[in-house]
């Protein structure tokens, strides 16, 4: 056991390091972006009213539109706020990390 610590910290080399700075901080825009994109959504569906519709001029059933607009009603108001609160709060835990973590710095590297 006491030859494990004497071996000393092994280090990531920096190229790695940087590959993996980069990845994260694209998978942080893609969930910012794909959050505001379903956000904009939501807001734009909810202030044009689109999932309104006079069920009594169409000439299908009533009871069909009533039952896909229930779910449409569901799905664009409960769940897709639900899944863009996913995607920022993934955002933000990568962006978080990353903050803690700090910058990647050339003195970082291992002297070996």
């Amino acid at each position: 056991m006491a030859q494990l610590f004497s071996l000393g910290v092994m280090r990531t080399p920096l190229n790695k390091l940087k590959k993996a700075d980069r990845a994260l901080m694209a998978a942080f825009l893609f969930c910012f972006f794909v959050g505001l994109a379903i956000v904009a959504f939501v807001l734009r569906t909810y202030f044009k009213n689109e999932l309104w519709v006079d069920t009594q001029t169409k000439p299908a059933s009533v009871d069909l539109y009533d039952s896909l607009f229930v779910v449409a009603h569901i799905l664009v108001y409960w769940l897709f706020p639900v899944f863009a609160a996913g995607f920022f709060l993934v955002g933000y835990i990568i962006w978080n990390y990353r903050r803690k973590r700090g910058a990647i710095e050339d003195h970082d590297k291992p002297d070996a």
